[in-house]
């Protein structure tokens, strides 16, 4: 069973180094041993909490 915390760290891996690269989320849960639609119901479910942040003042 996969903990929040794991879904967590996929979601952030996935947009640091799987989205620049082109690859698609349900590649990359599988290149990490993680079931999609175990990942995509925890999506589901955090979609709301999930909010882009832009930070000023950072090259």
């Amino acid at each position: 069973m996969f903990s929040e915390k794991d879904f967590e760290r996929l979601w952030f891996l996935y947009k640091t180094e799987g989205e620049p690269k082109g690859v698609s989320i349900n590649s990359f849960c599988i290149s990490n041993n993680i079931p999609y639609t175990a990942f995509y119901d925890w999506f589901k479910k955090t979609q709301k909490k999930v909010v882009p942040v832009e930070v000023e003042g950072i090259p």
